[in-house]
């Protein structure tokens, strides 16, 4: 049968192309065309279409470690340079008439509200980076830092896990990265593991992958 045969391709086995544990390949075959015995018309009736050759479908692989890396030093400026103005302006406005009294060893004449606004600035750090780390994390499956390097945190199925479980994830992380040895261990754990999870990965069950 030739290629321009009007009543379509011929019969034989279909590639699947690799896709994310869990996660359902939309239908791709043509409209009208054969369908091998036993495959089911769309996605959402609980099995796998299978493909036709076409276009390249989206491959999921797990992120490498310096790819991470990177993206969390991105996060961690997005989130410095918010508030670098408000920190620093306040330690200036706190301690630019301030003494220091070496026989009491005492720092006088400190100006309290350049100290609220410090601790302000601080506070405002931490909500940046719950809302950039843990929440948008959640409901996107990037934050700004693995956007801009195409990383993304998915769940068991292959999609974002809801921005509930993006805060506890990023409370994880943040307590871990309280401690050395925690943080150490968080961080480290990828470069053994074999779907480059860190600790706190896989505690709420999430996957960090590239697509292509």
């Amino acid at each position: 049968m030739s290629p321009d045969d009007p009543a379509g391709p011929a019969q034989h086995p279909r590639p699947q192309y690799p896709r994310y544990p869990g996660e359902q390949q939309p239908d791709t075959v043509p409209p009208g065309a054969p369908r091998p015995p036993g495959a089911t018309e769309g996605a959402s009736s609980g099995s796998v279409a299978p493909s036709w050759p076409g276009p390249a479908a989206t491959v999921e692989e797990p992120a490498g470690w310096w790819i991470r890396v990177l993206a969390a030093v991105l996060d961690w400026l997005v989130a410095t340079a918010i508030v670098v103005v408000p920190f620093v302006g306040g330690l200036v406005v706190a301690f630019k008439d301030a003494t220091y009294v070496e026989a009491t060893d005492e720092l006088n004449d400190v100006e309290p509200w350049g100290l609220v606004v410090t601790g302000a600035a601080m506070l405002l750090w931490l909500a940046v980076d719950l809302w950039n780390r843990g929440l948008r994390v959640g409901y996107r499956g990037q934050s700004l830092g693995k956007q801009a390097v195409g990383v993304h945190v998915v769940g068991g199925r292959g999609r974002p896990v809801g921005a509930l479980e993006g805060f506890f994830r990023w409370l994880v992380a943040t307590l871990l990265q309280w401690t050395l040895l925690g943080g150490l261990a968080d961080v480290l754990w990828p470069l053994f593991d074999d779907q480059k999870q860190t600790l706190h990965d896989k505690a709420i069950g999430t996957y960090p992958v590239r697509r292509r």
